[in-house]
């Protein structure tokens, strides 16, 4: 499972950062502390070049969310 499945199933909602983290990463595998956020940046880079319209917004604090038009109404 890779991050875009993962927010794609939750589009238009925030998915809580330990919830990605325990989704993605293996229980006994190390992780950096920034290993999400260089996933998250290297997928919105991305999706960008593809032309896609989306958009992986940060939820201070919280985690991040997959906003597209036809999903979120925008």
């Amino acid at each position: 499972i890779n991050l875009l499945e993962v927010l794609l199933r939750r589009a238009g909602h925030v998915v809580a950062k330990p919830a990605l983290e325990n989704t993605l990463y293996a229980m006994d595998a190390e992780v950096t502390p920034n290993a999400l956020e260089a996933a998250v940046s290297r997928l919105r880079k991305r999706l960008t070049a593809a032309g896609a319209d989306v958009q992986v917004r940060t939820v201070h604090g919280v985690g991040y969310a997959l906003f597209a038009p036809s999903v979120s109404g925008e």
